[in-house]
């Protein structure tokens, strides 16, 4: 298992995730995790309720980078976006 940092590739908004750290055996399953969500419906209407606001479904937006976890103590993410 190795930690990746996820992160989009487009402009983030309000209230939406821009990053998130997964740990994961691989790339795939780390933009598995982070394109997670529900099929929801509301009357005739079906959406997908994705656990991360604002990463696509079939992770178009985002990227997965392996992080190094050797070396010294730091900071890996800090992603602030409140409305």
């Amino acid at each position: 298992m190795a930690l990746y940092l996820v992160s989009r590739t487009d402009h983030h908004d309000y209230d939406e995730y821009d990053a998130i750290v997964v740990r994961a055996g691989d790339e795939a399953t780390a933009l598995k995790i982070a394109t997670n969500g529900e099929e929801e419906t509301y009357g005739d209407d079906v959406y997908w309720d994705a656990d991360f606001q604002g990463f696509e479904r079939d992770g178009s937006n985002l990227i997965a980078e392996r992080i190094d976890v050797r070396g010294p103590s730091e900071l890996v993410l800090a992603s602030f976006n409140a409305g």
